[in-house]
Order: C-alpha cells, then sequence, then structure tokens
C-alpha cells in the first residue's frame, strides 16, 4: 500500500526564485510572511536598470487575519505584487495584478517609469486565460510607486 503525506509548511515556495537582490529577497518574503500567503517563486520576474531593481511575485492562498490555517492556503487566488530598490533603498510593495486583472508578461524601466505589459481578461475569457493586451505603468521616487492612468 502506497502512503502520500503532504507537508505543507509555511513559506516554502513553489519552484525555485531566479537570482535575486538580497535587499529585494528579503522584501518580498517580509510581505509573503506578513500577509500570510506563499509565492510561487518560479513567476518571479527581475529588472535591473541603472541602479534600480524590480521585482513582481506572485503571492497566492493570502491568509491575512486568519491565523488558525497554514499560510498560503486559504484560498486558489494569486496576486501580483511588486517591489523596487532604488539605490538599495526598498520601495512597495503595490499590488499590480492578479486573477482576474492583469497577467504580466514583461517589464520595462525608463527613467522612473515601471511599465508592466501582459493580458488581461476579456469580455468572452474564462479566469485561467487572459486574452486582451494591457499595460500599467507606475512612476516611482524613493517614496514609492504611484500607478500613471491612461
Amino acid at each position: 500500500m502506497l502512503v502520500a503525506i503532504l507537508l505543507i509548511l509555511p513559506n516554502i515556495s513553489a519552484g525555485e526564485c531566479p537570482p535575486t537582490p538580497e535587499n529585494i529577497d528579503k522584501a518580498i518574503n517580509s510581505h509573503i510572511e506578513k500577509i500570510r500567503a506563499s509565492e510561487y517563486c518560479s513567476a518571479r520576474s527581475i529588472k535591473s536598470e541603472n541602479g534600480t531593481v524590480i521585482a513582481v511575485y506572485t503571492a497566492e492562498g493570502e491568509c491575512g487575519e486568519d491565523k488558525e490555517s497554514t499560510p498560503g492556503t486559504c484560498s486558489n487566488n494569486w496576486v501580483r505584487y511588486m517591489v523596487g530598490s532604488i539605490g538599495g533603498r526598498i520601495i512597495g510593495p503595490i499590488k499590480v495584478g492578479g486573477k482576474g486583472d492583469l497577467s504580466d508578461s514583461e517589464i520595462k524601466i525608463e527613467g522612473n517609469i515601471v511599465e508592466i505589459d501582459g493580458l488581461t481578461i476579456g469580455p468572452n475569457d474564462v479566469m485561467c486565460c487572459p486574452s486582451v493586451p494591457k499595460t500599467k505603468k507606475y512612476e516611482f521616487s524613493t517614496s514609492g510607486f504611484k500607478e500613471i492612468q491612461p
């Protein structure tokens, strides 16, 4: 008889995280711990340019105030967040997408603007399969991110 045991531990991430500067990694892990979620590590995106580092990462199954449940097991929802480092100073996190919203595929940095390109849910799409191109832009400084409305 074959018996399988599934052990879910807090702060375990799915897949391997791409190489990430230590201060960004620490900021992501701190946020994941705070919201009591798990990170889908293989979906982490990193972009670095002229001393600025931007990371977009996925938090899954956020438990928030639910202290009884194992972190990362409270829903089948996922959210994309962004953090940055400007000259070593961490800014963010800020929500930039997720289930039913933007599913990003590319990060661009131009000056003090971060552009996130991807797909969003169209009128005939199911939640799994966005098909409508979408871009979000954020201005950033050492005080944080601010979304630029089109």
